[in-house]
Parts: structure tokens; sequence; C-alpha cells
């Protein structure tokens, strides 16, 4: 047998600008390493969307302005839309500091994500009462600033994000406390004007939704116990729903991952044929959305329809990697 060795942590410290090896000039982000300080510099403008120092300074700033304007207690219509903006703005930055935390998927940084996602989903509900205080010109030259500030981030993102964050530290009541939450709001606004923006949104919540019923029955079945089926035939419906939503819509590449993740739950209820014919659609999207640049995601996700059509009595756990988690766990 051949001897095999841990890779040196060295190698992994490659330069974001040069990409050179072995570099030893670590941000304040303590994200990402540069071989010196000019690749730092010439780097800066690109990295500091991602790093978590900065954007925190800058919701410093934002905050001390906002301070200033409330101190100031216009109570002119100008002061106060610009109020909203640069809450709106902040809101945003809190949004992504908190994500970028979530995603660095370190346990020590998970409690600063939540506390942002907080301040961000009171800063957008703050700006949300605000507007409604607004009348005439003001109130519309509010709607159109507004709208123009809330193309990167919105309060639906945050809540799934919150809610995916809660997943992570597998506070299943809270996570799902978070979607319900998201989804009342949404259905209400919707119900009161309807548009493809939060349509969009509403697609995405229900995916996390359908998503997370089927980890929870995926994590029954890992400990043994007996899952319960009526969390994947709820998932399976708010699945299908969502997947409406993004097909008329075309946001035909959110429709193959939802896909994807519904041929699980075709897998986890038994029903094989539905989850290969699921998955082979979710190939047809990508390919129609990437075509040749898909080749690598398609080479992982081909090889799930030829072992989710047979029945799971044939399979044996030699190699996990290759079938998905639902059809290994059916096999035992």
């Amino acid at each position: 047998m051949v001897a095999t060795t841990r890779p040196s942590p060295t190698l992994y410290r490659v330069c974001c600008n040069c990409n050179a090896p072995d570099a030893d000039v670590k941000c304040s982000c303590l994200a990402v390493y540069y071989c010196g300080l000019a690749c730092q510099q010439a780097h800066i403008l690109e990295h500091k969307h991602e790093c978590t120092h900065l954007l925190c300074k800058s919701i410093k700033k934002k905050g001390a302005v906002i301070s200033r304007l409330q101190v100031q207690g216009g109570s002119a219509g100008v002061v106060s839309v610009e109020l909203m903006v640069l809450e709106q703005e902040l809101a945003s930055v809190h949004g992504k500091v908190g994500r970028l935390m979530m995603a660095s998927l370190q346990a020590a940084k998970y409690q600063e994500a939540e506390t942002h996602f907080k301040h961000a989903l009171h800063l957008y509900r703050k700006v949300e009462a605000s507007r409604g205080t607004l009348r005439g010109a003001a109130a519309r030259a509010a709607v159109g600033k507004l709208a123009d500030k809330a193309a990167d981030q919105s309060l639906y993102d945050t809540l799934v994000d919150f809610g995916q964050l809660y997943g992570l530290t597998c506070q299943n009541d809270d996570e799902l406390k978070v979607y319900q939450e998201a989804l009342q709001e949404v259905r209400g606004d919707i119900a009161h004007a309807s548009t493809p923006q939060l349509q969009g949104h509403l697609s995405r919540i229900l995916t996390a939704m359908g998503k997370m019923c089927l980890n929870q029955y995926s994590s029954q079945i890992t400990n043994g116990a007996e899952g319960d089926k009526g969390k994947c035939t709820g998932a399976k419906s708010l699945l299908e729903e969502a997947l409406s939503i993004q097909c008329a819509l075309a946001e035909y590449g959110m429709a193959a991952q939802t896909l994807i993740i519904l041929a699980s739950g075709h897998g986890y209820l038994e029903m094989f044929d539905e989850a290969r014919s699921t998955l082979k659609q979710a190939l047809d999207l990508t390919r129609r959305c990437h075509g040749e640049e898909a080749k690598k995601w398609l080479y992982v996700t081909s090889k799930w329809p030829s072992c989710v059509k047979r029945r799971s009595r044939q399979y044996s756990n030699s190699y996990p990697y290759t079938w998905p988690s639902c059809v290994r766990h059916r096999s035992r």
C-alpha cells in the first residue's frame, strides 16, 4: 500500500492576484492571501466587495451618517428619503457580511452572521414602515430611489439566508419559523401587487423550505429512525410550486437546481422512475443555460439517472459517492 501524507497548509496559500504559491500576506478578513503588498493593492478593487473587514468598516461609516441625520431630525421629505436610502444600503451590507461569514463554514463566525442578519432585517422593516409615512413627491422619490437600491439584496433574501444559517447550526425549529415568516410576508405582498420580483422571492423561499424538509428526513434515516414520509410529500408539493414559478419566469438555472432537489424527494418516496425523469429534465435545462461550460457539472449529475432508475435492493454501499443519499439510505 502506498503511504499518503497530509498536504501542507502552505499549498493552499495561493496569491489571489497572481496565483503564486506560498503567499504569506493575509488580508485582514483572514480569508485570502497575497504574495506581497503590491498584489494586495492591485486586487483590492475586486476583493473589497467580499472583504468582511472592509464591509464592517463601511457599516460603521454608514451608521455614523445615519446617526447624524437622525440627530438633525429634519422633517423635510428629502432628508427622510435620504435616511431611508442609507438605511436600506446599510441593511444590504449587513446581509452581505452575514452571507460571507456563513459561507466561511467556520462555526466561530456563525454568531456574528446571526447578528448581522438580525440588524439587516430590523433595518429593512424600518424602511418599509417609514415608507408608509411619506406622502406626495417624497413618497414617489422614495419609491424610485429604494427600487434602485433593492436589486442587490432584499428582506426576503435575508430571511432565506437567515433560515439557512439556522439549518447549518441544526436549529430546525428556528429555521422553519424564519421560512414560515418569509412565506407569509411574501404571499401577503403578492396578494397586494404581484410582480416578477416577488414571484422570484416566493420560489426561492419554497425551494428552501422543501430542501429543509428533505434534509430533516435524510437525517432521520441516517440516525436509524423511521423517517416521516409526510415531510417528503410536503417538500414535493413545495418544490413543484417553486418549479412552476421558475419556469414561468424563465429562470431555468434555478429550475434545474430545484429539479435536482425534487428528484431526491422522489427517491425518498421510492418513485425511482419519476426521479430519473426529473434528473434528465435538470440536465436538459443545464445544457440549455450553460452549454459546453456545464460539462463538469453534468458529469457529476449524469451518474444519478442510471442508478435511480434501478431498485434500491440492487445497491450496496461500495461506492457511496456515486449514488444519491436517498438511494443509499433505502438500500440498508
